[in-house]
Parts: C-alpha cells; sequence; structure tokens
C-alpha cells in the first residue's frame, strides 16, 4: 500500500533479458532499510527490490508489467518516481495506492502558467467511469486531484512542490503515463454489480 508521496529516482540501466526486463535504478533516497523482495512504487508500478547497493535498486520487469506500463518507454537517465510502502502507523499524505497499474494514458498538454502547470491527459473509454470531479488519480505514481473532468480527458494542476519531488514535470504532449485510479470506486463499482 502506497500513499502517492514520491521522492525521485533516475534509471541507470536496462537490460532485455528472457521473458522480462532487469531494470537499474539510482536515487539519492535512503534505501539502507530496504528488503529483498520488499514492494516499491516505481512511477506508481508495484515492483519488487532484487538487489540493491551503494544507491542502487535493481528490478525485475515481468512480460505483463511491460505490457500494460508506459515501462517499456523507459530510456537511461530518465527521472522516475519512488515511493517506498507506508507503514501501518505512518502518515498518510495523499490517497490509498495499490501499486497496480490500471491502464495508460497519453499527455494531451502541458501548460506553464507563472509557477503552476496544466496538465491535459487522455482517459481511455474503459475507464473515465472512475473519474470524478476533485477526486484522486495517481499518474506515475504520484497521488493528484483531479482539477476537471472531461468526456474523454482529464486536466490537472501541479504545484510547485509536485514539480520539484516528482517527476512529473519533464513530460510533454504526446508522452505515456501509468494511471491508477481510485480504488474505492473500484470497489463501489463490484458491491453495487452484485446487487
Amino acid at each position: 500500500m502506497f500513499t502517492g508521496i514520491v521522492g525521485l529516482g533516475r534509471i541507470v540501466g536496462m537490460k532485455e533479458v528472457e521473458n522480462g526486463i532487469r531494470l537499474a535504478v539510482a536515487t539519492d533516497m535512503d534505501i539502507h532499510s530496504t528488503n529483498l523482495g520488499e514492494s516499491i512504487a516505481v512511477d506508481g508500478v508495484c515492483l519488487s527490490a532484487s538487489s540493491f547497493d551503494d544507491g542502487f535498486l535493481h528490478f525485475f520487469v515481468s512480460p505483463e508489467t511491460i505490457k500494460k506500463t508506459a515501462i517499456s518507454q523507459y530510456v537511461v537517465g530518465r527521472k522516475i518516481n519512488l515511493e517506498w510502502p507506508t507503514k501501518p502507523n505512518g502518515f498518510m499524505g495523499g490517497h490509498y495506492v495499490l501499486g497496480h497499474v490500471d491502464t495508460v494514458g497519453k499527455v494531451l498538454g502541458v501548460d506553464p502558467q507563472g509557477e503552476v502547470t496544466f496538465m491535459k491527459i487522455a482517459i481511455p473509454e474503459p475507464f473515465q467511469k472512475y473519474v470524478v470531479y476533485k477526486g484522486s488519480i495517481a499518474v506515475n505514481g504520484v497521488s493528484l486531484t483531479i482539477n476537471e473532468d472531461r468526456d474523454d480527458h482529464i486536466e490537472l494542476c501541479l504545484i510547485p512542490i509536485t514539480l520539484e519531488k516528482s517527476s512529473l514535470g519533464q513530460l510533454k504532449p504526446g508522452d505515456i503515463v501509468n494511471l491508477e485510479f481510485d480504488v474505492l470506486a473500484k470497489y463501489t463499482e463490484k458491491l453495487l454489480r452484485k446487487k
């Protein structure tokens, strides 16, 4: 379980192997308390740490994860968002994020206006029902509030601290992002279908 309050990392290695990709990530974040096999959200994708040393984290990415996320578009040097799981007694600053990406969306527009940046992201049709005005969404693992809800896209307002502490400021029109919709909406839909 994550909250969408992230830190930064950088892709330093990608190697295609049989049935997957081996991913190496550098970070200034404290990784010394990380346990092998621990879940870490990488741009909102829950991955297991296969090894770590001197500021580097290593992950194996399965074919299903490659197919369903934006990881296949990574290049060495790209900034990415990292988050360790929330502890049960810890502070929850964002919203419930599972690290199970629902789909990808395309950045339609990036509009810097003073200290903030407005961003439009296309939402694939099957997932538009989970979008709620002023509701939560995780974009590349970052917990955000939906500023506008249009038929086929959303608009977000990225404030200075979000631009500083996440990789969202590097996005440009045409980029693909990982999207995870509010789990409470998905559970509610399932319960209502059962009636």
